[in-house]
């Protein structure tokens, strides 16, 4: 899928042409030596999809070029990360080959030599994933050593028993979100019998869930929070309203997006939201999609850590200057790091006052589609 079916706050012409425009020269090697520690399955043809292998063409180290958490820490725009991640190849087939799964489990980039059936062909892609832009259908993949692998995820790959969901809920602490999507795109976890390859968006949404249903239940153990607190961050054109309240848990996620940014390809401005209450929710955030996982994430994990709970109201600003889809490690990283400081509010007016000031002539219909935001609570002692 290409930017001009994703990005549809610019037509298709205007989208090409701003990822062209960082894109490198076309590659026209059929045969590199290159370094990969990513794999990538796309849900074309589900359940049939190709599995692709992620690397540049030649030996240079391709960590920076799948690092969200160093492209926002080294506050990197669209247009630096497009082009990071538009040099980079997919080689792919529809075998699911033990290499493949190796790079997936390694702990650092592999050495690998590569035979293609043909150049690669030059198309952006996006969404939920990461953009990738060179495919190439594979020939022929060979490994330049063994792989050094992450032992935790090689235990659990070996233990044929254990469910995926717990092996993420075991494994996220120490390994990280980033690399557990990786691991379980790529068939490596869950109960032999229902091991099976899953497309790359699909996995980043399930481990995001599955982590944060585990902190959602360690927080609800806690002490509730004792004010409101207000955060607020911003980045590639997301901006984050972050308010945690006084109660027992409770989310909510809006998102407003603007014409011409990602996602809204109209004149007007339109709302997504979707809400839990204290138990959770057993159907999937449709409007909101992997956004409300990631974020919800992110907030769990500062709860976590100051050892309270909290009701959670997330308002996401999508601004026209994020134009192109760069996947949902925007949210997870934009509030991840959204904590850093905040001011205390008196009451739950000040909540609105807040929104109604940024939000302007939006605010009436947010608050509209919002479910917390309708509540008559006011201040401190209504909690």
């Amino acid at each position: 899928m290409g930017y001009g079916k994703l990005a549809r706050g610019l037509t298709e012409a205007e989208a090409r042409k701003k990822i062209e425009s960082v894109m490198p020269t076309r590659i026209n090697k059929k045969e590199f030596q290159a370094y990969s520690e990513s794999v990538f399955i796309g849900s074309y043809n589900y359940p049939n999809m190709k599995m692709g292998v992620i690397s540049p063409s030649n030996p240079s180290d391709p960590s920076m070029m799948d690092n969200p958490k160093s492209w926002y820490e080294k506050e990197f725009g669209i247009e630096k990360i497009a082009s990071l991640r538009t040099s980079l190849i997919n080689s792919n087939s529809a075998q699911v080959m033990s290499e493949k799964q190796e790079i997936a489990m390694a702990k650092k980039p592999v050495n690998i030599e590569i035979e293609l059936e043909k150049a690669p062909s030059k198309r952006g892609m996006g969404g939920r994933a990461k953009p990738v832009s060179n495919s190439a259908s594979l020939k022929d993949l060979l490994l330049g050593e063994n792989p050094s692998v992450n032992r935790k995820i090689e235990k659990a790959y070996y233990d044929t028993d254990l469910k995926a969901d717990t092996a993420i809920t075991e494994l996220v602490e120490n390994t990280g979100v980033y690399k557990l999507q990786n691991a379980f795109s790529a068939g490596l976890l869950g109960e032999e019998d229902n091991r099976k390859i899953v497309p790359t968006r699909w996995s980043i949404t399930a481990v995001d869930d599955q982590a944060s249903k585990k902190l959602r239940e360690e927080v609800k153990m806690n002490q509730e929070l004792g004010e409101i607190r207000y955060f607020k961050n911003n980045y590639v054109g997301n901006k984050f309203h972050i308010f945690l309240i006084p109660g027992k848990w409770e989310y909510e996620l809006l998102e407003l997006k603007r014409p011409r940014s990602t996602w809204n390809a109209t004149k007007r401005s339109f709302i997504m939201q979707n809400y839990e209450g204290y138990r959770g929710r057993t159907d999937y955030a449709e409007e909101t999609a992997g956004a409300y996982y990631a974020a919800r994430l992110g907030v769990l994990e500062y709860l976590n850590s100051i050892n309270r709970q909290a009701k959670v109201l997330i308002v996401r600003d999508v601004r026209p200057e994020y134009w192109a889809p760069l996947g949902v490690w925007v949210i997870r990283e934009t509030v991840r790091n959204g904590f850093n400081s905040y001011h205390v509010l008196e009451s739950f007016s000040e909540v609105k006052e807040i929104l109604s000031k940024n939000m302007r002539f939006h605010y009436l219909s947010i608050l509209d589609k919002s479910k917390m935001l309708s509540s008559t609570q006011t201040n401190l002692g209504d909690f």
